[in-house]
């Protein structure tokens, strides 16, 4: 379990431990005593009379309509019911819970002005595994309205859940299998659920760790390739290194160079194809991004998104929920991510060719007669077609809702949808590569190198050599699931 005394011992490592693990949370009494405070001083302001946007008014371009007192609660409840206009397909699981944590991290500041009891009831929720069903995609309000009203309309016993296998369930329902009564949000909290970005935030933490996880495969793939290609390891060398005055750079090469130790270039060539020369250059582009988005998703962990936002006794209304760094976080990862995506699909019609490999063309043993690996070329190609059309980012183009009052939007859930279909993608491509690099190994007839061994044992594992022509299909497969699996 993970105790938390003040907001930020909610970190991106907890975030994670919640949502991906199923690690629970403990809200401590001098945490709660915070959250408390503020919700004391918000209720106290609004008893001034304070006019507070969403709270004593309506949203939107509705804002200039001011409530009844008897409107205001149940305006709050409203909120969340009348805004889920979403449908299938859902975020999974984690991700769903990672909005849940996300949301959570932004009100224990106390500036949301929410009570105690709202904060207790999302932990307890996380904890029992209640799993709201998110629209993944078609979120194009200014913030986050749509997919944050089908996550927390199902504290109020409405809409879908998630079971541990992910079928539906009412909401309801779920509440009662837990004991848990619907809960009934007080002031200012419906549209405190509904502000921010805690959607861009859980997925950009999502959209990442699937990332970096393809970029340590790449990199080992990638090495499997330039030993399979019999390469000049010049490009590797941490005298290339050097040259770089960049510490990221050194540490790819540090990588590439431990797994090619012992390599035997072939001598073939004097120089490798600039795709592959340059592997150090893009992996290290791809780990920048990274890093630059987990910059991005610490900040916002540690932000308060909330508008209006109680802040020094006064109701702040502000633009936080315009989370574009986000958004055109996971747009810059995307593209690195595609650059990854077309270098691996180079080194397979390099590898095919015998001017770059001094193997059989389209290495089979009987060319001609046998047409080898060509078509897990072509495949790539096709892929990677796909791929590009992705390349366009999805955080540009506004658009007007709310009669024009709502004119600026991030669309920082389609940029995850963009970038989770990208991730997929590149996965297939350097399936192919890897199973282009292992026709290559065997042909070669050498061990890989010690630091390529233990991958080695792997591939062959399930890649046979292909002494005659047969259906590749499975052998991809069998590439993309152990690329996606913790054997590696």
């Amino acid at each position: 379990m993970i105790s938390l005394t003040k907001d930020a011992d909610l970190t991106l490592e907890a975030l994670e431990a919640v949502a991906f693990e199923g690690a629970t949370l403990s809200l401590e009494t001098e945490l709660l005593e915070v959250v408390e405070a503020g919700h004391a001083a918000m209720l106290a302001a609004l008893g001034t009379g304070a006019r507070v946007y969403g709270v004593t008014t309506g949203m939107g371009y509705l804002a200039g309509t001011d409530l009844v007192p008897a409107d205001m609660l149940t305006h709050q409840r409203n909120l969340l019911v009348g805004r889920a206009a979403g449908s299938p397909p859902w975020l999974e699981r984690a991700e769903a819970r990672a909005v849940l944590t996300a949301r959570l991290a932004n009100f224990l500041s106390g500036h949301a002005g929410v009570s105690p009891a709202l904060c207790s009831y999302i932990t307890e929720r996380l904890n029992d595994d209640f799993v709201p069903a998110i629209p993944r995609r078609a979120a194009g309000s200014a913030g986050e309205v749509l997919p944050l009203a089908h996550a927390f309309q199902t504290f109020l016993g409405i809409g879908t859940v998630l079971g541990p296998d992910g079928a539906p369930e009412p909401a309801a329902d779920a509440l009662a299998k837990r004991g848990a009564e619907p809960y009934e949000p007080a002031a200012k909290e419906g549209v405190a659920l509904l502000a921010g970005a805690p959607g861009a935030l859980a997925l950009a933490a999502a959209r990442r760790r699937e990332a970096t996880t393809l970029a340590d495969r790449l990199s080992r793939v990638w090495a499997y390739a330039i030993g399979a290609l019999g390469a000049p390891l010049a490009p590797y060398d941490q005298a290339t290194a050097s040259l770089g005055n960049d510490p990221v750079l050194t540490s790819v090469i540090e990588d590439l160079g431990g797994y090619l130790a012992g390599a035997a270039p072939t001598g073939f060539a004097l120089q490798a194809p600039v795709s592959f020369r340059v592997i150090p250059q893009v992996a290290t582009h791809l780990r920048r991004a990274l890093a630059r988005l987990e910059d991005d998703i610490r900040l916002a962990l540690g932000a308060v998104t909330d508008s209006p936002a109680f802040v020094g006794g006064r109701f702040i209304g502000n633009g936080a929920f315009h989370a574009i760094e986000l958004a055109a976080g996971m747009d810059t990862l995307g593209a690195a991510v595609i650059r990854s995506g077309e270098l691996a699909a180079q080194h397979i019609h390099r590898l095919l060719d015998h001017r770059f490999s001094g193997l059989p063309d389209q290495l089979t043993p009987h060319p001609g007669p046998r047409s080898g690996l060509i078509v897990v070329q072509k495949r790539a190609a096709g892929v990677l077609n796909e791929l590009r059309r992705l390349a366009s980012p999805a955080s540009v183009g506004l658009t007007d809702t709310s009669l024009g009052q709502e004119d600026a939007m991030t669309f920082g859930f389609e940029a995850a949808e963009k970038l989770r279909r990208i991730e997929e993608l590149v996965i297939e491509i350097a399936a192919c590569e890897l199973v282009t690099a292992r026709q290559a190994w065997a042909l070669r007839g050498l061990p890989a190198p010690p630091g390529l061994a233990a991958m080695a044992a792997l591939v062959e594992a399930v890649v046979p050599p292909v002494n005659e022509d047969r259906p590749l299909g499975g052998d991809i497969e069998a590439a993309m699931r152990l690329l996606q699996g913790n054997e590696l």
